[in-house]
């Protein structure tokens, strides 16, 4: 980079804003925007714009805008790169050291530099290596897997984050919604609970196949969908799925089988309808009381409830095998099960064939489906 010349007054007419650089350059706040606004009002504009030979802005561009809207004639400090690339990795990395950015802001503008440092990297090996038919000469080794992973490794600490921080925030902004990205930006949800969501997401749409065979007990937890959220927003931890969809599952059950279905309290009559279209009739309940208090719009939540419901001629179990309808147990991961429910399970239907759906972990003699396993 050369600097070629400094406080220089052109016709601001002369001025060329690229769209190119001008999307590299994060906005400013709002309240920013404002006292540079009343600064240069006042004093006029203190710091040089810098342009290239062409007239294109390459930092400055708030500045420009607001000496274009006030009628303030700028400066200007004109500089020559040797590359387009030089003059591109200029842009980002002058916005990055200036601006107190978000880390999905300093990955957006890491994967700006990833490429450039990929494509610099090449150059710097071809101009190393002989030409074809001089000596020393040997084909490039190197594969662009090396590259971009070297180039990666080097736009993460370029803008301060760690390799596994770029990574999850990387595939956010490829993958993540608008709004996912917006929550992020605003510091509601962090970047690992947002790559996981994304990685949710990704296996709910590909979900896997149901598992073959027929099933005497069916274990299932639902991920409810629910349209007002409290704490604690269900979409942070898993994918959420409509009541069609749940009910609307093939369930593998055998002719005589029992169902043990987890309902939360606002969604019990859903759970109820998918219990029946699932084939099964409603019998009775267990009340799974925890030893934290949750949320509630009416009551707040201290207590699930595990519906049995069976299907066909299968026998109620042996009195002594039969547990008490009140579990006390301790509240642990959102939306995480006492464990000793499979073990009243096991107790009272021994030996069956059993199927956990939702599961998020695997017991052995249980088949396990589920897109968080």
């Amino acid at each position: 980079m050369q600097t070629l010349q400094v406080n220089t007054t052109l016709n601001i007419g002369d001025i060329v804003i690229d769209p190119e650089y001008a999307q590299l350059v994060p906005p400013l706040k709002r309240e920013k925007q404002r006292a540079l606004r009343a600064s240069i009002e006042r004093d006029g504009l203190w710091e040089p714009i810098i342009i290239n030979t062409e007239n294109v802005v390459l930092d400055g561009h708030h500045r420009f805008r607001i000496c274009q809207e006030l009628g303030v004639l700028p400066r200007f400090t004109i500089k020559r790169f040797n590359s387009k690339n030089q003059e591109r990795k200029y842009v980002i990395e002058t916005n990055l050291y200036r601006r107190q950015l978000s880390k999905i802001e300093l990955a957006a503008l890491a994967q700006k530099l990833e490429p450039i440092y990929s494509e610099e990297a090449q150059e710097r090996q071809k101009a190393t290596i002989p030409e074809k038919g001089q000596k020393g000469f040997q084909p490039m080794s190197v594969s662009n897997e090396t590259y971009i992973g070297r180039s990666a490794e080097q736009a993460a600490k370029a803008v301060g984050l760690s390799p596994i921080t770029y990574h999850r925030a990387k595939t956010i902004l490829e993958k993540g919604t608008e709004e996912l990205k917006r929550k992020v930006k605003n510091g509601a949800v962090s970047i690992t609970y947002a790559y996981k969501s994304v990685n949710r997401k990704e296996k709910h749409e590909n979900p896997p196949e149901l598992p073959q065979g027929i099933y005497d007990i069916i274990y299932a937890d639902p991920p409810w969908k629910y349209y007002l959220q409290l704490r604690g927003d269900s979409e942070l931890h898993y994918n959420t799925m409509p009541m069609d969809e749940i009910s609307e599952l093939r369930v593998p059950s055998a002719d005589n089988a029992v169902l043990f279905l987890w309902a939360t309290n606002p969604k019990l009559p859903q759970a109820l309808e998918v219990m029946d279209r699932w084939g099964f009739t409603y019998k009775t309940n267990l009340v799974w009381i925890k030893d934290k208090i949750g949320t509630g719009y009416y009551f707040r939540a201290k207590h699930e409830l595990l519906l049995l419901g069976t299907k066909g001629n299968i026998p109620a179990p042996m009195e002594h095998c039969r547990p008490h309808s009140v579990l006390n147990s301790p509240r642990r991961e959102h939306s995480q099960k006492p464990d000793e429910i499979y073990e009243y399970i096991e107790v009272m239907y021994p030996g069956r064939s059993y199927l956990e759906l939702f599961a998020r972990n695997e017991r052995e003699g249980w088949t396990a489906w589920g897109d968080e396993l």
